[in-house]
């Protein structure tokens, strides 16, 4: 599980910029993690790091194009395309489905357009990541 987790992670630099505020769903946001449970059957959940479950530390959210990037920092970044995207109130909810053949995963996320604050998840058939963090507007 942990050596094939899609590659959805974010960095630092969210975690010391201010929180997002905007009126709508646009342009790019930076996200960070700052708390990673990973869940299994029968074990229960406990807490990980990025590089327990392979998350790079950076993500980036382009909402006009309805695509997530991650960036791994010195690797190539990856696009996901994000397959649902709803506002909600203050909310911007999104789903989507990571590329991976050997381990298929979909991922869920509520982004707070108010205060920046990410709640977020990714599933597999074997376990499941719950993620929070925080997010800016792109500097």
């Amino acid at each position: 599980m942990r050596s094939v987790i899609s590659k959805a992670g974010l960095g630092l630099l969210c975690l010391f910029a201010a929180p997002a505020s905007v009126s709508a769903a646009s342009g790019t946001f930076m996200c960070a993690f700052t708390d990673i449970f990973e869940c299994v059957d029968v074990e229960g959940c406990k807490r990980v790091t990025n590089d327990d479950v392979n998350l790079p530390p950076v993500l980036k959210l382009d909402f006009d194009k309805k695509v997530m990037t991650s960036d791994d920092l010195g690797e190539d970044p990856t696009d996901i395309d994000i397959k649902e995207m709803v506002e909600a109130g203050d909310l911007v909810l999104l789903h989507g489905i990571g590329r991976n053949e050997v381990s298929p995963r979909s991922f869920s996320a509520a982004i707070s357009m108010k205060t920046g604050k990410l709640h977020a998840g990714i599933t597999t058939g074997d376990a499941t990541l719950a993620l929070v963090g925080d997010c800016v507007d792109d500097l």
